[in-house]
């Protein structure tokens, strides 16, 4: 899975793609860890050192490689700035006019 590295790191739904096809879960992974199933799946959004090493250890790969932007090529915290979520943009809800209304 190497090819879904990037400047940016892998995705997410990369990352979890990698682990279901080496036959574990993220949750397997925590249990292993002496982790909760949340702290994994935590650390696919922000920073968590014991959870993200976990799972580039799982997939024999560095946590630089992983999430560049929190680890440096040792595996040493260098940032703890969350990736943004994407935000949806709602539509408004069209409101009925007084005139149809009943």
């Amino acid at each position: 899975m190497l090819d879904a590295a990037t400047k940016d790191g892998w995705h997410r739904a990369d990352i979890l793609a990698a682990v279901r096809k080496r036959g574990s879960t993220l949750a397997e992974i925590a249990r292993s860890a002496g982790l909760k199933r949340q702290s994994m799946y935590w650390a696919m959004i922000t920073p968590h050192p014991r959870a993200n090493l976990a799972i580039a250890a799982f997939l024999g790969v560095p946590a630089s490689s992983l999430w560049p932007q929190w680890f440096s090529e040792d595996g040493t915290l260098i940032s703890k700035t969350p990736t943004p979520l994407p935000r949806l943009r709602a539509e408004p809800i069209p409101q009925a006019s007084p005139a149809s209304s009943p």
